[in-house]
C-alpha cells in the first residue's frame, strides 16, 4: 500500500508558501514585502525539490511498475508534466530569489509570479483530486 501521508503534508506546506506569495503579489508595489517574498521564493524551491525527490524515488516508480493500467498512464503523464514545471520554477527562482532581482524587474516579476504560482497551485490540486484520489479509491 502506498503511503501518501508525507506527500500530503508536503502539499500542505507547499500550498502555504503559494498562499503567502500570492498574497504578497496581490499587494503589488510598493506595498509588498519584497525581502520576505524573495525568502519565500527560495523556501518554496526547497520544498518543491524535496517533494519531487520523494515522488520520483518512491511514488512514481511504484505506480508505474504497478498492475493498475489507469494509474500507470496517469503517473507517467504527471511525472513528465512535473519535470517541465519544476524546471520552469527553477528559472523563476533564479530570476527573482533576491530583493535586487525583484526590484530590477518589478513589472515582469508580478506577471511571471502570477503565472507560475497559478500553475503550481493547479498542479497540486490536480494531484490531490485526481492521482492521489485514484490511489486511495483503488486501495493501493
Amino acid at each position: 500500500m502506498i503511503n501518501l501521508n508525507n506527500l500530503n503534508r508536503q502539499h500542505v506546506t507547499i500550498r502555504d508558501e503559494l498562499s503567502f506569495l500570492e498574497a504578497e503579489i496581490k499587494k503589488g508595489y510598493p506595498n509588498m514585502n519584497i525581502a520576505e517574498t524573495a525568502v519565500h521564493i527560495s523556501k518554496l524551491a526547497g520544498q518543491l525539490r524535496i517533494h519531487l525527490l520523494e515522488e520520483d524515488r518512491f511514488l512514481y516508480p511504484n505506480l508505474i511498475d504497478g498492475s493498475d493500467k489507469d494509474i500507470q498512464v496517469l503517473a507517467n503523464q504527471y511525472q513528465k508534466e512535473m519535470g517541465d514545471l519544476a524546471q520552469r520554477y527553477i528559472v523563476f527562482k533564479n530570476q527573482y530569489n533576491l530583493v535586487s532581482k525583484i526590484n530590477d524587474r518589478k513589472e515582469s516579476f508580478l506577471s511571471d509570479a502570477k503565472i507560475i504560482l497559478e500553475v503550481l497551485k493547479n498542479r497540486i490540486m490536480k494531484e490531490d483530486n485526481e492521482l492521489y484520489a485514484l490511489i486511495k479509491t483503488r486501495g493501493l
